[in-house]
């Protein structure tokens, strides 16, 4: 049906409707004229509404073979970024390391044995605290194979920026008599690095001489390899750990005890002590012994705990988790965690609780009597004690 009628048309229909309403047989007349006006309305209706909306759209000038009906416009879905995590703390800049970090390249073992007159072998750390890295310095020892320390041969290289003047000075160099046998030191600067090799053993095999040439070989083989430097401290870096600020802070009980106090700290020593100590001297670590105990009079108990710091310390942290019998440990707020067996580098020593926060190193030393996975919640507790 076209619905653009005119209104003679629209006017025309209704007449016809209306007469056939009029036809119909009486039997029922009111109820059929009530169909009749009922359905006339509606086409009537039906008809005008669709001319005037046809009337409405041909005066918008719309086509309305385009028309479609609409949809509702889908709302873009939100894009979701995920939670960045947090970005754990860079370890420092690692230092140079004299002879490429490697004792193999100061110094051959069978010049080792020709200066001590018998058989020699590198006696290496099982692992490193960090505190020569960050210093930039190696730290050797050669002992006797066979005879229990028969003979020592010592070699210690540090970038002379670490050295002070007072702890070069006070090296002290030649032969001396000592308990045993003859010791013989020979130290210097050698292009930018202080360099020590000391040798223990007979005194018809340890002179002055045969550790001199020592110390020119080594000398030598520095050049082969970049200079020391020292690691670049960072913010992240820990101050050494206060002694008394520890023993006054943490709760016994963490350790099972009643009682904590400190029985001891390092210091930076003399500057005529060996070479041994220059990570002390030089501040590069320190530690304290706390003495944890319970009871009292005859039923008094107790054990010691040392505590070590090394701050930067972390550049090592790989060699505790390489280390011979190494076995991990779980403590709260640490990056990483390791039990290791002690640094003596004579003999057997007490296990290690390694601890990190991605960029310093916090060690500690219980007693032989304890299983060292006991002391993770004390680990934990000097831990959360530790700041830059």
């Amino acid at each position: 049906m076209n619905a653009e009628l005119t209104p003679r048309e629209l006017s025309d229909m209704r007449d016809a409707l209306r007469a056939g309403a009029q036809r119909l047989h009486p039997a029922g007349q009111r109820r059929m004229q009530i169909i009749a006006a009922s359905v006339a309305f509606v086409l009537v209706a039906g008809i005008g509404g669709a001319a005037v909306a046809t009337a409405s759209l041909v005066g918008l000038g719309i086509d309305r073979g385009t028309l479609a009906t609409p949809s509702e416009t889908p709302r873009p879905t939100p894009t979701l970024s995920p939670t960045p995590e947090p970005t754990p703390p860079a370890p420092p800049a690692q230092g140079v390391l004299p002879f490429g970090g490697e004792c193999e390249n100061a110094l051959d073992e069978a010049a080792v044995e020709a200066v001590s007159g018998i058989d020699m072998m590198l006696s290496d750390y099982r692992w490193r605290t960090g505190a020569d890295d960050v210093l930039g310095g190696i730290d050797c020892v050669w002992v006797s194979d066979g005879v229990y320390l028969a003979a020592i041969t010592h070699l210690h290289a540090y970038p002379d920026s670490v050295v002070g003047n007072d702890l070069r000075e006070g090296t002290p160099t030649g032969c001396v008599g000592v308990e045993g046998g003859m010791e013989c030191t020979e130290a210097g600067s050698v292009d930018g690095t202080w360099l020590v090799v000391r040798s223990f053993g007979s005194e018809v095999a340890v002179t002055e001489a045969a550790v001199e040439g020592l110390f020119t070989a080594a000398s030598e083989r520095l050049a082969e390899h970049p200079a020391a430097s020292p690691a670049t401290r960072t913010p992240q870096w820990w101050r050494l750990a206060d002694c008394q600020g520890l023993a006054a802070s943490i709760d016994p009980a963490v350790y099972g005890f009643e009682r904590v106090a400190l029985l001891a700290q390092s210091s930076r020593g003399e500057p005529t002590e060996q070479m041994e100590g220059i990570a002390l001297f030089a501040e590069a670590t320190n530690w304290c012994d706390l003495h944890f105990t319970s009871g009292s009079g005859d039923a008094i108990s107790g054990e010691v705990v040392r505590i070590g710091v090394v701050p930067g310390g972390a550049i090592t942290f790989q060699t505790a988790l390489d280390a011979a019998d190494a076995r991990a440990v779980s403590v709260d707020g640490a990056q990483g965690a390791v039990i290791v067996p002690g640094l003596n580098r004579y003999e057997g020593s007490e296990s290690v609780v390694v601890v990190t926060d991605g960029v310093n190193i916090l060690t500690l030393t219980p007693d032989f009597s304890r299983d060292a996975a006991e002391a993770a919640p004390l680990a934990a507790a000097v831990l959360g004690m530790m700041h830059p």
